[in-house]
């Protein structure tokens, strides 16, 4: 019986780090991009003028347009799996929260600024109910 516990623990264990580390690894480049591109993205209207990045775009060099779509797919992405974390009833909004507030924790950690664009997640917890 202590096996299959151990066993369960461990894989448990295994998914949240993995999630932290996917988290954090988006975060990292949302921040990155954000900064390369001088885009802040710390209130919901910022973030919704960064998911706007067609018309930001028109006209711009190519590198450019190239790192504004990724920086809106990474955000989107980054939504949805939150998102998706939150509603499953296995992991419920809190567990969500914790383990993206784990994996910017990690980035502070790594010298990341917390005024960073990215880092504050206020706007991605709106609309997410405990």
């Amino acid at each position: 019986m202590q096996t299959r516990h151990s066993t369960r623990q461990q894989v448990i264990e295994r998914h949240l780090h993995h999630f932290v580390r996917q988290f954090e690894g988006m975060g990292a480049r949302i921040t990155l991009l954000a900064q390369a591109l001088d885009v802040p993205l710390g209130t919901a209207s910022e973030l919704q003028a960064a998911l706007q990045c067609d018309a930001a775009t028109a006209g711009r060099p190519g590198r450019e347009e190239r790192m504004r779509e990724e920086l809106r797919g990474l955000l989107v992405l980054r939504y949805r799996a939150f998102r998706r974390l939150a509603y499953n009833p296995d992991v419920g909004p809190q567990a969500a929260r914790d383990i993206l507030l784990c994996a910017n924790d990690r980035l502070l950690c790594k010298g990341f600024p917390y005024e960073a664009p990215g880092l504050n997640l206020r706007a991605l917890f709106d609309g997410i109910d405990d």
